[in-house]
């Protein structure tokens, strides 16, 4: 694969990510997604003295960052109803999101729609469409775009993409997902999807549990996966979304950096041979 950049979750870094642009720099990374925070914690990254901090170690690192995870919709539904908390929790960090996506300088708004996002019914996928539309419109003010990580097939996807109706709007394809929760096989997936992808990706490997072993040591395909990236000429990011100091991947190695940095090496050489 040519023009690829590579990077991380700083989710999955060990430390959940303390100092995740020096890990990442150390490590021989290009890039960083950076997750928004949660409610309880008053969405940390959203805060103009910690994004000061962020800048900082960027001019020091030259790490790039790349993407904001709003990661928090796992655990407040996206597409609450309005009149409850949870309502004007999703349209409180929306407008918040944009603004620390645009003092961060990152390209993507990634957004999960998993566990209490996941579209289910009609109207979750009406009310997910109208905090999309927002963010779109508000994010492509200032050229971002917008991108959903979720479990949907190419039908599903499509009755969302035609809901929220922008150009801005993309998949955020993830290499194990689709496999773990949902027994579809990843190639598959992008046969259907790989013309609504946005330029970046996550990659992350195990067998029955979530990042649970390094690239290629699973059984989510992650070499087929690969190959068929470089066989449709991917170019854009990706980024490792293992989570080498939690169980299980943790118990393979007495150091969650070494697991980072053999992840890294597997996932340069996966890019050079695809």
């Amino acid at each position: 694969m040519k023009n690829i950049k590579l990077g991380a979750c700083d989710w999955g870094l060990p430390g959940a990510g303390l100092f995740a642009p020096r890990i990442a720099a150390d490590c021989g990374l290009d890039a960083l997604s950076l997750r928004i925070g949660l409610y309880e914690n008053d969405y940390p990254l959203t805060r103009p003295q910690l994004q000061r901090y962020y800048l900082e170690e960027q001019q020091k690192t030259g790490v790039e960052y790349c993407a904001i995870a709003l990661n928090d919709f796992d655990n407040i539904p996206m597409h609450a109803r309005e009149g409850t908390k949870e309502h004007g929790i999703v349209w409180d960090l929306l407008p918040r999101a944009v603004e620390t996506a645009k003092a961060l300088g990152v390209k993507i708004i990634q957004v999960p729609a998993f566990a209490e996002s996941e579209i289910k019914t009609d109207e979750d996928r009406a009310m997910s469409a109208k905090a999309l539309q927002y963010l779109c419109d508000a994010a492509g003010e200032a050229g971002l775009r917008v991108a959903t990580e979720n479990l949907m097939d190419k039908r599903e996807f499509e009755a969302l993409y035609q809901a929220v109706d922008r150009k801005n709007f993309f998949l955020y394809f993830d290499s194990q997902n689709y496999q773990l929760f949902r027994g579809y096989s990843e190639t598959a997936i992008l046969d259907g999807l790989y013309p609504y992808m946005c330029d970046q990706l996550h990659v992350k490997d195990g067998t029955g549990a979530m990042s649970g072993g390094l690239l290629g040591t699973g059984d989510s395909g992650f070499a087929d996966t690969m190959s068929w990236l470089g066989a449709h000429g991917y170019e854009g990011y990706i980024l490792l979304e293992n989570y080498y100091d939690q169980l299980p991947l943790r118990l393979q190695a007495d150091d969650p950096y070494d697991l980072l940095r053999e992840d890294v090496k597997i996932l340069k050489e996966a890019v050079s041979k695809a």
